[in-house]
């Protein structure tokens, strides 16, 4: 199954080639992308990363997807997890900076959004981040996410949480098509 929207495109990890698995190990060990989701640079070897995360994407809870653009490039990673009942947790890396702040991150989440309001059904979608992740907030933000807790951790970063319900994304896509429209 792949999700099309504007410029990108999402496809399953089953269906990312061996070229996108050697973008995904890079994004995973690169230190500013790291810092940024709050967590080390990866140390795995490519092979056994693959592996790990082929073995998440077969779980109930899980749905991760690798982002393409226009061009068929793998340049990132969403997702959503703690899939249940009627909500998850949204998750995505761009990782190639030379598609950063190009608006490839919204259109992901919009694609991966419109499956998980619609096809899946879910009500209720939330995120984290930290308040140092500027690009991130604004992105979240433009795609309808509204700010419901900062709070200072033991590391002494902010912590955002984030989320997004069904019946107030939806009126986000309904103004958005008829912006479009009105431009034709």
């Amino acid at each position: 199954m792949s999700i099309a929207l504007g410029r990108v495109r999402l496809r399953p990890l089953d269906a990312l080639r061996p070229e996108d698995w050697v973008r995904v190990h890079q994004h995973f060990q690169d230190p500013e992308i790291a810092h940024l989701n709050g967590t080390p640079p990866n140390r795995l070897p490519r092979w056994l990363l693959r592996r790990v995360l082929k073995s998440d994407a077969r779980r109930p809870d899980r749905m991760p997807f690798g982002v393409y653009d226009e061009h068929d490039d793998y340049i990132g990673t969403v997702e959503l997890y703690d899939v249940a009942s009627d909500e998850a947790t949204l998750g995505i890396i761009i990782g190639e900076r030379s598609h950063w702040g190009r608006g490839y991150g919204p259109e992901a989440m919009r694609a991966l959004l419109r499956h998980a309001f619609g096809a899946l059904g879910l009500n209720h979608v939330r995120l984290h981040t930290y308040g140092d992740n500027e690009r991130a907030l604004a992105a979240f933000q433009k795609v309808g996410f509204a700010e419901r807790e900062r709070k200072r951790n033991r590391e002494g970063r902010v912590d955002v949480h984030m989320d997004l319900w069904r019946d107030a994304f939806l009126e986000a896509e309904r103004r958005l098509e008829a912006a479009a429209e009105s431009e034709t």
